[in-house]
């Protein structure tokens, strides 16, 4: 699936919301249909019952309704510094992308809408997780 197709592209291309640049959204890669359904399955086995699970992960969360954007983004950062790192993104079972962790941890408020968006994000190695909760926190967990 090319970019201009994907459900939300509104979100990085619209002006009322945000425009980013070009270099930027060439990173970004919509997945297929089926790749997303895969994907979105593969990010289930993270949740518990209405986060990530404990079970699996050493969880650290972070209220993003009560702390500046770019705050979010150094504690992503902090998180990972590996910047190169890339990453796969889970709203619905038809909705994902890839990219790397420097765009999402710099550019998450434009990937995270509150009261709409439940939000997963996970390395290749599936060694950490990331949930972006419609009420407004992130929680990020370190396998166990």
């Amino acid at each position: 699936m090319q970019l201009k197709d994907f459900p939300l592209i509104w979100r990085w291309t619209d002006p009322k919301f945000a425009v980013l640049p070009d270099e930027i959204l060439k990173e970004i890669e919509p997945q297929e249909k089926t790749q997303a359904a895969a994907l979105f399955e593969a990010g289930m086995k993270f949740c518990g019952n209405d986060g990530l699970d404990e079970r699996q992960f050493k969880i650290e969360q972070l209220e993003t309704h009560t702390t500046k954007i770019e705050a979010v983004s150094e504690w992503l950062r902090r998180l990972h510094p590996e910047a190169n790192t890339k990453v796969w993104l889970s709203w619905l079972p038809e909705t994902a992308v890839s990219t790397t962790w420097e765009i999402f941890s710099e550019y998450w408020s434009e990937f995270c809408y509150p009261a709409s968006d439940d939000l997963l994000v996970w390395s290749e190695n599936h060694s950490w997780a990331l949930l972006y909760h419609h009420e407004e926190f992130l929680q990020h967990g370190v396998r166990i």
